[in-house]
C-alpha cells in the first residue's frame, strides 16, 4: 500500500533526526531509499505523493508571516534536507539562469550558503533542463543534471562519483529530468529529449518546440555506492513526466506517463521488464495534451493531463493497480468557463484522507475522492496555481500549500508571463485559505518543499530559494 511517505512517519521522532546521523551523516537507516528526514526528496516519496504528513505548519508562525532568501541561487529549480540539518539546493538550470548546473549547502534555519560547487558538465553542447536532486539512506546527495548523476558528499559537496548516462536524442536534445530510489537503494533515471534544433532551453523548449516524433526514453537503473550501471533499457516511448514507483500486491512497479497511454514496468532482481500482466491505459481525450507524472494513491495510480497548455480541460484519470481496465475520469475545472488549461506539475494525493489534489494555471485547484466507483469533486478553489501541491500536518488537520498566480496575463501558448505569486496555505478538507505570504517572485512549475519546522521552501525562477513561515491563521 503506497501513497503514505515512510519518511514523514520516521521523522515523527523529535529525536531521530539527531539520534541517527553519526559525525559524517553517512549512517544507513532502514528502508534503503531516503534519507530519514522531512524534505529528503521533493514529493516525498517515489509514489510522489507530496505528502509530508508530520509537519506542523504553524509551529513557528508568529503574528505576521516571514520571508527569509538566497538570492543567489538563481535558475532554481529544489531544495532538499538531511537528517544533520544541512540544506542543498539545485539551482543554475532555470530560465536565463540556465547557464552552469550547480548544488548549494546551506543553512536552512537563516537561508545562507555555506559550500555552493559547479557540477562537471559533459563536453559539448547541452540542455540544461531541472533534473533532480535527493539525500539517500547513505546520506550522500545525488543530483540528475544534462545527461549526468553525481554522488556528492554532504559535507563538502566534493564529487565522490559520477556518471555519464546514454543519450537516446545526442546530448545536445537528451536530459535526465530526475530519478527515484528503490527500495534496497538503487537509483532509477530516465531521460527526456527535445528536438535537436530547438533554440530554447528547459521547460520552454517543451512550449514551444513541441515533443512530436522524439525517440523513447532511457531508463537506467544505478548502484548508488559506485553509479555502475547495472540495467539499462528504454521506455516503450518518449515519457516527459517523471517516473513513479509503487509498490502493490508485493510487487515493485514503475509508472510511466507516455503521449497518449499510461504504462507499467516491473522490477525484480535488479532487472526492469514491461508488465506482461498489464496493458497500456489511456489517459487523455480529443485536444488534451500529455501529463505529468503518475502519483500512487493505495490500490491506484493517479495522473492528469495538460503538462502542456491545451484549450480543452484538464483530466484527471484514477486507474485501478490489479486492473487496467478499471479507469475512472473526471474534469474537475470543465464548468468554470476557462478556456485553456496548462499544469505543468503533477497530482497530489493523500490516502487516509481518501482525497486527490490537482491544479491548473487557468481553472484553480480542486479536491476530490473515489466515491461509489465515481470521482466526486469535494471542492474548488478560485486559484490559478502552477507549482507542485504540497500536502502538510497531521491526519485529521491537513493543510494544502501552493502557489497562486492571481489574475496572470498568458502569452500565445496559454502560459502565464506573470512576475509574482502568492503563497498560500488551505484547510485541505475546504480549500479554505488559512494563511498567506504575498509579493513573491515566480515559482510556476516548480516544488515547495517542507521541513519539520513546518517551514516551507520556495524556489523561484530569478531571485533564489525563501524560507517561508506563514502567519497564525485567523
Amino acid at each position: 500500500m503506497v501513497g503514505i511517505s515512510r519518511r514523514a512517519f520516521v521523522a515523527a521522532s523529535a529525536g531521530l533526526a539527531a539520534g541517527c546521523v553519526t559525525g559524517t551523516g553517512l549512517t544507513p537507516v532502514p528502508g534503503g531509499d531516503y534519507a530519514a528526514t522531512v524534505g529528503a526528496f521533493e514529493h516525498g516519496d517515489s509514489a510522489r505523493t507530496s505528502l509530508f504528513g508530520v509537519v506542523d505548519p504553524f509551529r513557528y508562525a508568529g503574528p505576521e508571516p516571514q520571508a527569509l532568501s538566497m538570492r543567489e541561487a538563481t535558475g532554481l529549480w529544489s531544495a532538499a534536507f538531511d537528517a544533520a540539518g544541512r540544506g542543498f539546493a539545485l539551482h543554475g538550470v532555470l530560465g536565463v539562469d540556465a547557464d552552469t548546473p550547480k548544488v548549494t549547502l546551506f543553512n536552512p534555519e537563516n537561508v545562507t550558503a555555506e559550500r555552493r560547487v559547479d557540477l562537471p558538465l559533459p563536453a559539448g553542447p547541452i540542455w540544461n533542463y531541472p533534473g533532480g536532486l535527493a539525500v539517500h539512506a547513505n546520506g550522500y546527495v545525488y543530483v540528475a543534471y544534462t545527461t549526468r548523476l553525481a554522488k556528492l558528499d554532504p559535507e563538502t559537496l566534493a564529487v565522490r562519483a559520477i556518471v555519464d548516462l546514454p543519450a537516446p536524442n545526442g546530448l545536445a536534445g537528451t536530459c535526465y529530468n530526475g530519478f527515484i530510489i528503490l527500495p534496497g537503494g538503487a537509483i532509477l533515471a530516465k531521460s527526456h529529449h527535445r528536438k535537436v534544433d530547438c533554440p530554447d532551453q528547459g521547460f520552454r523548449a517543451l512550449v514551444t518546440c513541441g515533443v512530436e516524433g522524439l525517440p523513447a526514453s532511457s531508463l537506467v537503473l544505478l548502484d548508488p555506492d559506485t553509479l555502475q550501471i547495472l540495467w539499462q533499457g528504454y521506455a516503450p516511448e518518449l515519457i516527459g513526466g517523471r517516473i513513479t514507483s509503487t509498490v502493490f500486491a508485493d510487487r515493485q512497479y514503475i509508472y510511466l506517463a507516455g503521449m497518449n497511454e499510461i504504462h507499467r514496468m516491473v522490477h525484480e532482481r535488479g532487472h526492469i521488464r514491461a508488465d506482461q500482466d498489464w496493458h497500456p491505459v489511456p489517459y487523455r481525450q480529443g485536444e488534451e495534451t500529455p501529463g505529468t507524472a503518475v502519483v500512487g494513491f493505495g490500490d491506484h495510480v493517479v495522473v492528469q493531463s495538460n503538462a502542456l497548455p491545451s484549450r480543452a480541460p484538464l483530466r484527471l484519470t484514477v486507474i485501478h493497480q490489479a486492473a487496467p481496465d478499471r479507469v475512472i475520469s473526471a474534469q474537475p475545472f470543465a464548468s468554470e468557463g476557462a478556456t485553456q488549461s496548462f499544469m505543468p506539475s503533477k497530482a497530489s494525493t493523500d490516502l487516509v484522507n481518501g482525497r486527490i489534489y490537482c491544479g491548473d494555471a487557468h481553472g484553480g485547484i480542486a479536491a476530490l475522492s473515489l466515491q461509489s466507483g465515481a470521482l466526486v469533486t469535494d471542492w474548488t478553489a478560485p486559484i490559478k496555481t502552477g507549482s507542485f501541491l504540497t500536502i502538510i500536518g497531521p491526519q485529521q488537520r491537513r493543510i494544502l500549500v501552493a502557489s497562486d498566480i492571481g489574475d496572470a496575463p498568458y502569452d500565445t501558448f496559454g502560459a502565464p508571463t506573470h512576475r509574482t505569486e502568492t503563497c498560500r496555505w488551505l484547510d485541505a478538507a475546504t480549500g479554505a485559505t488559512l494563511a498567506a505570504v504575498e509579493n513573491l517572485p515566480r515559482n510556476f512549475g516548480l516544488t515547495l518543499v517542507p521541513t519539520a519546522d513546518g517551514s516551507i521552501f520556495y524556489p523561484t525562477r530569478s531571485q533564489g530559494l525563501y524560507r517561508l513561515r506563514p502567519g497564525r491563521p485567523s
